[in-house]
């Protein structure tokens, strides 16, 4: 006896249909549980007195620090620091 294996993806809609064409022609199967969407290994931290302190300080004083249009008008001024 001849062994093929195949591996298909079949919507959960159509699966009772085509289960019931696997049971007719003894056609053994295996379903596998989709997979979770894959995340991103994200560390999970809480911040130091410093960094804290910093996120703080943005926070209070943020509208007197400068604010730019675009990566151009940084660059001038930086350029223009002296």
């Amino acid at each position: 006896m001849n062994t093929t294996a195949l591996e298909v993806f079949i919507n959960e809609v159509d699966m009772p249909i085509f289960q019931a064409l696997f049971d007719k022609f003894k056609i053994k199967t295996k379903v596998l549980k989709k997979d979770s969407p894959k995340k991103l290994p994200i560390e999970k931290a809480l911040p130091n007195e410093e960094t804290h302190q910093a996120f703080m300080e943005v926070k209070e004083k943020g509208h007197l620090l400068k604010r730019y249009k675009n990566a151009r008008e940084l660059f001038e001024d930086i350029d223009n620091e002296d």
